[in-house]
């Protein structure tokens, strides 16, 4: 498995499209869920890792349904426990919601998870309407652990990226690093070593714990919330997710982090290397 891609969740999608690619990256539309509740816009990198811009549709639906708490009642520790990912986080502000890790045999990590003790959700199937009216499909796992990805496999029928769509003004080349914010570090430490079936170490940094460590190329750090105020505030207005993503570039590429009022409070910084 390797870190594929991660969800930004924006208010706007026509909005976040233009702001994208005014920080110099190639957007594409991606199409409509098969739920028809969100839409989504994709930033391929040259590594096959992207970025996704989600954004709701029929908000009204889906805010009444989370008030009367349906959500929870319907989809929450349910096989359908992704779809509650996705939706509960209608009441989050924008920002990073989720990410997703891809395999080759969804149904082989889903037997080995298991048997070591993570509670997961079976393959359950998605899709997706393309503007032009294809249907992309795939299939989805979701820990019931919020602290991980949710895990996918191939599309169908294959998507093949082409090279604009990887051709980034700033340089972008994929995802280098992805800190993501967990209430319990042991916890999600021992659930991640349950999904990857890789043992973790603990690191200290700063005078601070965490659980740091390599999935092909792209570099993981679970850092806790206790008694750091930023990633506490996280946590009250969403969940674990991840809250920065390191995107490399090019030697020539200026460096530094984007502007958040153009990210859509994503913090996403340029790196070269």
């Amino acid at each position: 498995m390797r870190l594929e891609h991660v969800i930004i969740r924006v208010d706007d999608l026509d909005t976040a499209i233009q702001d994208y690619r005014a920080l110099g990256f190639a957007v594409v539309p991606g199409g409509v869920h098969g739920s028809g509740f969100t839409h989504n816009a994709l930033i391929h990198f040259l590594d096959g890792s992207f970025l996704e811009l989600i954004a709701f549709r029929r908000r009204l639906i889906l805010i009444a349904l989370a008030k009367l708490g349906l959500l929870d009642l319907l989809l929450k520790n349910t096989d359908n426990h992704v779809k509650y990912r996705f939706t509960s986080a209608i009441g989050f502000p924008e920002g990073f919601i989720d990410s997703a890790l891809l395999t080759g045999n969804i149904a082989a990590d889903i037997r080995q998870a298991n048997e070591r003790g993570l509670r997961t959700t079976k393959a359950v199937p998605f899709e997706r309407q393309k503007p032009g009216g294809e249907m992309v499909r795939w299939n989805i796992m979701s820990p019931f652990a919020d602290a991980l990805p949710f895990v996918r496999d191939a599309y169908a029928p294959a998507q093949p990226v082409g090279a604009d769509d990887t051709s980034h003004e700033n340089g972008a080349l994929g995802i280098a690093r992805v800190h993501y914010v967990v209430r319990d570090l042991a916890a999600a430490k021992r659930d991640y070593e349950h999904l990857l079936g890789n043992e973790i170490a603990l690191t200290a940094g700063e005078g601070k714990q965490r659980a740091e460590f390599e999935l092909d190329g792209t570099t993981i750090a679970l850092l806790p919330a206790a008694e750091d105020p930023e990633l506490n505030a996280v946590l009250d207005e969403k969940r674990e997710c991840p809250v920065e993503v390191t995107l490399r570039t090019g030697e020539k590429a200026s460096i530094g982090q984007l502007p958040e009022e153009q990210s859509h409070r994503a913090r996403i910084i340029l790196a070269r290397g």
